[in-house]
């Protein structure tokens, strides 16, 4: 009789210990919920089979709206954030590139920044289905422009695009439902940008006339 008790008692001291394991497991295992602002970052991990690489290029507008080439622009800054959170910086090279590799299923977005120059933002959801999981590419171009005393670019705190996975294409585009209803504030700037462009650069031409001590030359009628 007493072994019988002595064999019980290891029974349930086992049990006991098998049933607060699981519940252990089941805890880490579960989600978790991030503690009052506390920063939450993106998973760094990338799947090897399955992921965004963008391939950025940065030009700098030229100022002349009717000039439609641009050069291009090192050393700008790429900053994405998962939400509203920056979690990786990427500089462009000298001939203003940059590529980099985006986790799937985040909306991401880019800050384009260089010191002097008008700041952007891109938009990207890179929520794929389930069952198309693949490596993906999308090539993007940014042109940015110096910043402009007078100019308001109120419109561009908010993204100039928007990229998004397209199921009929199996493939990123941009969407082009928000592009045409951004490029129709997007015209308004930068007319205003040109003239202001055009009077700063007047301003200085005849600055620059001034303290070299030469008449400006006036053509004769």
């Amino acid at each position: 009789m007493r072994r019988k008790e002595i064999l019980l008692s290891m029974f349930l001291l086992l049990f006991a210990t098998v049933v607060h394991s699981v519940a252990q497991t089941k805890a880490t295992n579960g989600k978790t919920t991030a503690k009052p602002n506390q920063s939450v970052k993106i998973d760094s991990t990338l799947s090897k089979d399955a992921y965004l690489e963008l391939r950025a290029t940065i030009r700098q507008s030229k100022g002349d709206e009717k000039d439609a080439e641009s050069k291009v622009l090192d050393s700008v800054l790429l900053t994405i954030y998962n939400g509203e959170i920056p979690y990786s910086e990427i500089w462009t090279n000298k001939k203003g590139k940059c590529s980099f590799k985006l986790a799937l299923d985040k909306n991401i977005k880019i800050e384009v920044s260089k010191k002097g120059f008008v700041t952007k933002f891109i938009a990207i959801n890179t929520k794929v289905p389930s069952a198309n999981k693949d490596a993906f590419n999308f090539n993007c171009d940014v042109d940015i422009f110096e910043e402009v005393e007078g100019l308001d670019v109120t419109i561009l705190k908010s993204p100039i695009a928007r990229i998004t996975y397209s199921p009929s294409l199996e493939a990123f585009q941009y969407d082009e439902s928000y592009t045409n209803r951004v490029n129709i504030e997007l015209k308004k700037m930068y007319k205003k940008y040109y003239k202001l462009k055009e009077m700063q650069n007047a301003i200085n031409s005849k600055d620059s006339t001034e303290s070299s001590g030469k008449k400006p030359i006036t053509k004769r009628k």
